[in-house]
């Protein structure tokens, strides 16, 4: 055998941190440095939630339930029983929880014959009162017992389809009246608590008036006043069969980045401040992988069988999902996949859809799915009513005396808790000339700093950042960011020996 050592020398100049490049405030920057953390990690669990201890192992961080108005709503008064349960379930796991509030009363209907009926209109004071009466009970709950999980009320499920809207033809303006009772009466109770509007259906619509195009149905209901009414608004943008990143599958409308169309009303509405949450997507897998191929047949009968996907691509798909938004949409807040455990209730036939978007098995086994998403990086937002971070945190730069030059570098100044503020910047030298533009904007946006080192002789020059929030209850605030030039006679090179060995056959 014979072998040759080949030494090769690489320049590390130091002059790298002497044109212009800041020098490390610390290690450990996550990928997406400039974009503080912003995703919830959640899943829909079967109804009543029995697998939470799999959520945690999970690493996930909400769950969505249900909670039915006509079971709190009783003719003597409220009984909280259900709310209890899912309250003492949600602070034993650790978990924060959304509620998707629907089932009213039979006399709160607008025709008692269908759950899915609407509220009535001559019944939306009682409808306010129960979203107040909620709220205030929650936020009494946990001040009781000494927990401050985040909730979050979502109103109805899918309102531009007409099965969840009484099997009637779907009315936008209708639905809006109902979340603006919702909110009025969920921020009387709870200022703080979380009010999600929307939960619409991709899907391009019928000319019958059964089912309207989602982001459509969404301009409606700006239409009829939704601005102001809400704090989240949601989609269930599912994959469809399709790849997460696939934004011409299904026509352009039925994929996960039909979520971006959602945003993009809400930009157009000046709501481009607020999020979208995913409150349900995920991906059909093929129920031939586990010994049903009967169930391809049932799916063509029903227009399922062209969303089916492998094992490995359902496992793929949803992490890919996860780490597209994070990736690519700042403004995406929670993202729930459907669904953990339906396919283990013994409440749906074997073939139903339901139980072959669940990531466990009927036997409560995990799917690849579920490993996959167990195993996924993730990165949490913190879900504080207020909180600031400020990246980067500090500046520093070293230059050689003979190559002072003039240097800009853009600041973010990150929303971390869940409601919005604004901020200014105010600033102090001690020689270092430098100049901030703007003074002040609002969560999630930055300003930039100029640092002009021309002519400057040897020496360490500093100065100082301090961004104020708008809001005295952001604990962060003010947050000082410390600027540093270092201005040295000359350059060094170091010369670090790589030992490169290449083997041959005899």
């Amino acid at each position: 055998m014979t072998s040759r050592r080949c030494w090769l020398f690489l320049s590390v100049l130091l002059a790298v941190l002497m044109v212009a490049t800041p020098l490390s405030a610390g290690g450990g920057e996550p990928i997406y440095a400039s974009t503080s953390p912003h995703l919830g990690y959640g899943i829909m669990v079967a109804y009543p939630p029995g697998h939470l201890g799999l959520v945690t192992d999970m690493g996930f961080d909400w769950y969505k339930n249900f909670l039915l108005w006509k079971d709190i709503d009783k003719t003597k008064g409220y009984d909280w029983t259900s709310l209890d349960q899912r309250l003492q379930e949600t602070a034993a796991s650790g978990l924060n929880l959304i509620l998707r509030v629907e089932g009213p009363p039979v006399w709160a209907r607008a025709w008692e014959d269908h759950y899915w009926a609407p509220v009535a209109h001559d019944k939306m004071a009682a409808w306010r009162e129960f979203f107040r009466a909620t709220a205030e009970y929650i936020a009494a709950w946990q001040a009781d017992h000494g927990t401050s999980f985040r909730v979050a009320l979502e109103v109805w499920n899918e309102p531009n389809l007409s099965f969840q809207w009484g099997d009637r033809a779907v009315d936008p303006a209708w639905y809006t009246e109902m979340v603006r009772y919702a909110y009025e009466g969920a921020k009387a109770g709870d200022p703080n608590i979380i009010v999600v509007a929307g939960g619409l259906a991709p899907t391009g619509g019928t000319s019958d008036g059964m089912a309207m195009d989602d982001v459509q149905y969404l301009e409606a209901m700006y239409d009829a006043c939704l601005a102001g009414h809400f704090d989240v608004i949601s989609t269930h943008n599912y994959g469809f069969g399709g790849k997460p990143d696939d934004k011409s599958w299904g026509y352009g409308i039925l994929n996960f980045r039909r979520a971006e169309d959602i945003y993009q009303v809400m930009v157009n509405h000046g709501d481009g401040d607020k999020p979208v949450w995913a409150t349900e997507f995920g991906w059909l897998l093929d129920a031939s992988y586990e010994g049903h191929p009967e169930c391809i047949g049932y799916w063509e009968s029903i227009g399922f069988a062209w969303q089916r996907v492998s094992p490995d691509q359902q496992a793929d798909y949803l992490v890919y999902a996860f780490q597209y938004a994070d990736a690519n949409w700042p403004w995406m807040g929670v993202m729930v996949v459907s669904n953990l455990d339906f396919s283990t209730t013994g409440w749906y036939a074997t073939c139903d859809p339901l139980n072959w978007f669940s990531i466990l098995k009927p036997d409560e086994s995990p799917r690849l799915a579920y490993n996959a998403l167990k195993g996924m990086t993730k990165r949490y937002r913190s879900w504080e009513v207020w909180g600031m971070d400020v990246r980067p945190p500090s500046l520093a730069w070293m230059m050689p005396i003979t190559g002072t030059r003039r240097v800009t570098e853009t600041v973010s100044v990150l929303n971390t808790g869940n409601l919005p503020f604004t901020w200014t910047v105010t600033t102090s030298t001690q020689g270092l000339p430098f100049s901030v533009s703007p003074l002040s904007g609002t969560a999630d946006g930055s300003f930039q700093v100029v640092m002009d080192a021309q002519g400057l002789t040897t020496g360490t020059y500093t100065g100082r950042i301090t961004v104020t929030a708008s809001a005295v209850e952001v604990e962060e605030s003010p947050f000082g960011v410390p600027l540093t030039l270092y201005v040295v006679p000359r350059v060094y090179n170091v010369y670090l020996p790589v030992v490169a060995r290449w083997f041959s056959g005899p």
